[in-house]
């Protein structure tokens, strides 16, 4: 698993790692029942406390993201992977009108806006 930790970053650290396993569990990197590494492990591969790794692990537990079997390990559950899918779009969706309507407002038309949105899906832009 990759987790990049930024060491000066005011966001303590057990919360980067939540939201990296976070996001690798929305973006299907991570899938339901794959196995993540056990906290003493994580927390050796990131050069951080297990408390850390561990807090990381209980709060996704706690939003029924992962889920521990003891002896076994911890993993991905199915449990609000939707939600959290249709809630992440939402905000893409909030963040792509703003931008629609500042584009507006600087005076682009409608249609140099779509040109410029077909040139994104076709990877041209």
């Amino acid at each position: 698993m990759n987790i990049f930790m930024d060491h000066t970053s005011d966001l303590p650290m057990y919360e980067q790692i939540k939201l990296s396993i976070k996001e690798s569990i929305l973006s299907g990197n991570l899938k339901y029942n794959d196995s993540l590494p056990s906290v003493r492990q994580l927390a050796k591969e990131l050069n951080v406390s297990t408390i850390t790794t561990k807090r990381a692990y209980l709060e996704l537990e706690r939003e029924n993201l992962i889920y521990s079997i003891s002896g076994r390990g911890t993993f991905v559950n199915n449990a609000n992977i939707n939600s959290l899918i249709k809630e992440k779009n939402l905000k893409l969706i909030e963040e792509y009108k703003i931008s629609t309507l500042e584009l507006m407002k600087s005076g682009l038309e409608k249609k140099d806006i779509i040109d410029i949105i077909e040139k994104i899906y076709k990877g041209d832009l």
